[in-house]
């Protein structure tokens, strides 16, 4: 799997979405952190703060700006694809050379639903073949539960 290498290879792992794709963020960031990686999701009290600071549509990015690095990976969420937030994020990273990973729905030809749906099947799948090659980093065969 594309991803689990891209996963492997990172010193961290952000990831980022809005709305339904916030929650799954959030979601798959639990269970990498579960995994003993340092996955980090933007919290609501910063994500709103950096919002009301500096606007919205750059708020993702101010983060991967101040955080993250060469060397890391940024996972994009998005139903549509479309968001400016999470495209200003993208163009951020690369800018820096950190690497990405897109889950967006519109290039896989579904809608909203779907779309979420599949991210949180991405992120099990992803659970699923870093068990299988066992990734863990100080956690036991309990931690991937």
């Amino acid at each position: 799997m594309e991803l689990a290498d891209k996963v492997r290879a990172a010193k961290h792992i952000f990831i980022i979405g809005n709305g339904g794709s916030y929650a799954n963020a959030m979601h798959i960031c639990n269970d990498l952190l579960g995994c003993g990686l340092r996955a980090f999701c933007l919290d609501p009290s910063t994500l709103t703060a950096f919002a009301n600071d500096y606007g919205y549509e750059t708020a993702f990015a101010r983060w991967i700006h101040i955080c993250a690095e060469k060397g890391d990976l940024l996972i994009a969420l998005s139903g549509s694809g479309k968001s400016k937030n999470i495209l200003n994020a993208i163009k951020e990273a690369e800018e820096k050379g950190i690497t990405v990973h897109r889950v967006f729905g519109r290039e896989q030809g579904l809608d909203m639903q779907d779309a979420e749906e599949a991210q949180i099947a991405l992120g099990h799948e992803l659970m699923r073949c870093l068990r299988d090659r066992q990734l863990r980093v100080g956690v036991g065969e309990e931690g991937m539960e």
